[in-house]
């Protein structure tokens, strides 16, 4: 008979997959950045910004640029899709049947409690 598992030399089961490339870039915009007034402001900030005034302007000036990148239409159409794709991503519808396939019946019974029988 075998024994039951997680008894043998991992108790705990296998650890859960950790997104390595994910935690890497959290980690990276993370740390603080120093701009060229000596200012230094967290990387996110700085993304969110970034990000912002692409989204709007279709226009990015890193914070060592002197002037503003102009990117396409086509990029800033790209990017836009991206960004909603990431902000809100799409739906998923899934579908309920009931026995072999067949439609769910759904029933709502209403209960009406008496005052006093509570």
């Amino acid at each position: 008979m075998a024994p039951p598992k997680g008894s043998r030399n991992n108790p705990n089961g296998r650890p859960p997959k950790s997104r390595a490339l994910t935690e890497l870039l959290v980690n990276a915009v993370s740390r603080p950045i120093t701009l060229p007034d000596g200012k230094r402001v967290a990387g996110k900030r700085v993304l969110a910004s970034l990000v912002a005034d692409v989204l709007t302007t279709g226009r990015l000036r890193f914070p060592n640029d002197i002037e503003d990148s102009i990117i396409s239409v086509k990029d800033w159409l790209e990017f836009v899709k991206w960004f909603y794709g990431y902000a809100e991503p799409p739906v998923q519808r899934n579908e309920h049947t009931g026995e072999d396939g067949a439609p769910m019946a759904v029933t709502i019974v209403e209960v009406i409690k008496e005052r006093g029988n509570e």
